[in-house]
């Protein structure tokens, strides 16, 4: 993206942007249908005043996690949604309505050693999106929480326009259901992404971006599970 500034930075840090900055797709996927916001109910019976407690279950062990809804209220709710199937979602190939959770058997297409992982693309190969575009929660301390490994977040992308949407918002200004959770000080990307939560188990978030090889089996997320519920 051209507001990046990469020329200044570690390679890494580079390479980071470029994979938390999802770029658009340019081919003839289906445009987005659902609107511009998950409904309201995907958050209904969960205790929205403490942390909602969630696993990425993945095939190096689980990934335990906490939501803050108070922080991040749209893309929390969209998570959860996503999650448990109560947000329907678009498929950005196919055009299908879907009901079942959409973080089901999934890969991690993008890793980093030492830096972060990323999943929550339904095609696997960062171009997909849920049918739903919300913009950027940020906060003062988001520097602070993208500051300290462990923190999930999710990634800006660039959506194909949104039927009969007069004000398509500007490229790179909305997440999708594409998460990622960092390695490392990432707090270049503050106000960039929207930090959902924070994660523990950080030595299997490091053996997922190690066991990380383009063209070769990926490693995989086989579902998002929601342990906290009223």
């Amino acid at each position: 993206m051209s507001e990046h500034r990469t020329g200044a930075c570690k390679p890494w840090v580079a390479r980071a942007v470029c994979l938390l900055t999802l770029v658009a797709c340019d081919d003839d996927r289906h445009s987005p249908q659902l609107g511009p916001s998950p409904p309201a109910s995907a958050l209904r019976g969960f205790p929205l005043d403490q942390p909602i407690k969630i696993t990425l279950e993945t095939d190096h062990g689980n990934i335990a996690c906490e939501l803050d809804a108070g922080r991040a209220p749209q893309a929390v709710a969209l998570f959860v949604g996503l999650a448990t199937g109560r947000a329907r979602w678009q498929h950005p190939k196919t055009g299908e309505m879907h009901s079942e959770p959409l973080y089901r058997d999934l890969t991690f297409h993008r890793a980093i050693p030492g830096v972060m992982i990323q999943s929550g693309c339904v095609i696997g190969d960062s171009s997909g999106h849920p049918g739903y575009r919300i913009p950027v929660e940020a906060h003062p301390d988001d520097a602070g929480r993208l500051r300290q490994p462990g923190a999930l977040a999710l990634a800006r992308y660039t959506p194909p326009p949104f039927r009969d949407d007069p004000n398509p918002p500007p490229p790179g200004h909305v997440l999708g259901s594409q998460f990622a959770v960092t390695l490392t000080d990432m707090s270049h990307l503050a106000g960039k992404v929207t930090v959902l939560g924070r994660c523990q188990n950080l030595d299997r978030v490091a053996a997922i971006a190690r066991t990380f090889k383009q063209g070769q089996a990926r490693p995989r997320l086989y579902r998002v599970a929601v342990t906290t519920e009223n």
